[in-house]
């Protein structure tokens, strides 16, 4: 492989798009340049090339006469069969650092992406009956640290690794046994008590414990991305090998919620000795999955056969980070790829009439968009940022823009409690009347988003530009967007609300949630304060009215944008079972399997 590279690096330097075949002029102190390497290393590369029959190589010799290099093979083919030899060895990323590398010019990319939807959904493992199904991802993975995490994605791949003390169930809303198989609290909620499950190991074969209990919430208070969970814990303490007891400064009746939010997944006491490099190279959990291989670019987890609950029915997922430009190239990351099953007939048409199933999931994402209170700027007028919500024709996106979307959003939740119906929009003389009256300059206003939003953003740039407003767009990824957050003017985001109530109070309590970060420090005090009010409430329906009262207070003051409501749904082939989408979005791995 490392001949067919060096091949390529000389056919890049040298014969550009001359092809198969051409003979170009080529000193040897260049092609040392090209290889990085000494002439004497040059040499002996040439004369391996030589030898492979990829090269000829005629020296030049005497004054005048130039060396030569005469390119046998074709580009295009050696870049495509090296890139999925990688691809078959697992090194997805290598394949895909030499097809942005020396594929230019070609239909390398193309050819390989149409190649990898072959290899993607369910498969038989070679040499052995175990079930696959491969997944590619054009998400990339920022963290496994529960106690760190802020993504869907990252969150999903969590609760495929990790359990619980009790968990949500989606459809209902009971809260089930999960390492707890009891709990109980006090009378003022100011005391949880939980009873653990024997027998329930770490995927290193150890016993989970109170202990271990103890050690996740410890840590995860100390200075955690997500520590506002236990923000008002006073102390945890095992009372026994099997029982824990958590303490609040305050009233808390909705810390069961919390116990079962993908924040507070249970980690091994001490990391089992490691240190937190150590551990997240090759982190163990007590859930359905173990982390068989972690490398940049690609994951491999298997099937626990000691998990407490239902073994998975799937042995093995394969998920693979497709760089974006190639996913656009190939349209490779749509849901129907991902599950489709390689060995029945090709159907073109993934419609019922041709036997693929559709579901939709019953949760939904939305979007909106946040203004940086914090920094200054024409945003900072509550007349500038009520013209720009009323020039948003929600509707009229939705028609222009289609997919998913669904629903204008007058709020978090679909049908949240106490929202009025999404205002219709204003008129196009009536808007020009209010700029004109109000006299905006015209200092340009920078709106930030990740790429998955680039659509919704350029749409809203077009509608603002005819009112001569001018809205800059900045596409950036997921870790320089929160590095950035002092420098734009809004930021347009989507949310899900996987545990309801609890996802919602993540939003405005995390601290580096576009919700937090970006309205006024005088709301970030308020809401704080509102939300201890929520959780000294035993009843649901008055926690629900202080979350309606702060989504008012937003929505009022234009502080925040509430955008569009979104659906996740997929299509696969009847032969798949038990395919469903969870609560984030994506599909829950370990209840598949094939008829």
């Amino acid at each position: 492989m490392l001949e067919v590279e060096r091949y390529l690096t000389l056919y890049q330097r040298f014969a550009g798009e001359l092809g198969a075949g051409a003979t170009v002029e080529a000193a040897l102190e260049q092609v040392s340049d090209a290889l990085y390497c000494t002439e004497r290393n040059a040499k002996l590369i040439l004369r391996k090339l030589t030898e492979k029959g990829y090269i000829e190589w005629k020296a030049g010799r005497g004054r005048g006469n130039r060396s030569r290099i005469t390119f046998r093979e074709d580009r295009e083919a050696l870049l495509l069969d090296l890139s999925r030899a990688y691809a078959e060895d697992g090194e997805y990323n290598k394949a895909f650092y030499l097809l942005q590398t020396f594929g230019e010019g070609t239909a390398a990319s193309e050819k390989f992406m149409e190649w990898m939807n072959g290899t993607f959904g369910f498969h038989k493992q070679q040499g052995t009956l175990a079930d696959v199904l491969r997944l590619p991802i054009k998400k990339p993975m920022v963290t496994l640290d529960p106690a760190e995490v802020i993504f869907s994605f990252d969150a999903h791949l969590i609760q495929q690794v990790w359990d619980r003390l009790v968990v949500l169930e989606e459809n209902t809303g009971r809260i089930l046994p999960a390492i707890a198989h009891e709990w109980e609290c006090n009378e003022d909620a100011t005391m949880w008590t939980f009873h653990l499950r024997k027998s329930v190991l770490f995927h290193d074969g150890t016993e989970l414990t109170a202990a271990d209990v103890v050690y996740t919430i410890q840590r995860l208070r100390s200075g955690k991305q997500n520590s506002w969970i236990v923000r008002s814990l006073s102390r945890i303490e095992a009372v026994s090998e099997r029982v824990v007891r958590f303490h609040f400064a305050k009233s808390n009746w909705l810390f069961i919620k919390f116990a079962c939010s993908v924040l507070m997944s249970i980690l091994p006491s001490g990391l089992r000795g490691q240190t937190e490099e150590q551990f997240w190279k090759h982190p163990i959990g007590t859930g359905p999955f173990k982390i068989e291989e972690r490398a940049e670019g690609k994951l491999l987890l298997e099937a626990n056969a000691a998990y407490y609950h239902t073994r998975p029915l799937l042995d093995r997922v394969e998920i693979v980070q497709v760089p974006q430009h190639d996913v656009l190239k190939a349209d490779a990351a749509r849901w129907k790829q991902l599950i489709s099953d390689p060995n029945q007939p090709d159907l073109p048409d993934l419609s019922e009439d041709n036997g693929w199933i559709k579901i939709e999931s019953n949760n939904v994402c939305t979007s909106m968009l946040s203004w940086n209170m914090q920094r200054n700027g024409l945003h900072k007028s509550e007349q500038f940022r009520s013209i720009v919500d009323r020039l948003i024709d929600r509707n009229r996106m939705i028609r222009e823009l289609g997919g998913h979307r669904y629903s204008p959003a007058n709020g978090f939740f679909p049908s949240a409690a106490g929202s009025a119906e999404v205002d219709e929009a204003s008129s196009d003389e009536e808007l020009r009347h209010l700029i004109t009256q109000y006299g905006f300059d015209q200092s340009p206003v920078t709106l930030c988003s990740l790429v998955g939003h680039q659509e919704d953003v350029q749409w809203i740039q077009r509608r603002c530009m005819e009112y001569g407003i001018q809205l800059q767009i900045r596409i950036e990824s997921a870790d320089k967007l929160y590095r950035i957050q002092s420098e734009i003017d809004a930021v347009y985001h989507a949310l899900v609300f996987p545990e309801d109530e609890v996802s919602l109070i993540e939003s405005l309590e995390q601290e580096d949630s576009f919700l937090s970060c970006m309205v006024s420090p005088e709301h970030v005090v308020w809401i704080r304060n509102r939300l201890d009010d929520a959780l000294a409430c035993a009843k649901s329906a008055d926690r629900m009215a202080i979350y309606t009262e702060i989504e008012a207070k937003l929505r009022a003051e234009h502080q925040v944008l509430f955008m569009l409501h979104t659906r996740f749904n997929t299509d696969y082939h009847p032969s798949l079972k038990g395919v469903r989408i969870n609560t984030l979005g994506w599909i829950d791995f370990k209840h598949i399997w094939r008829a």
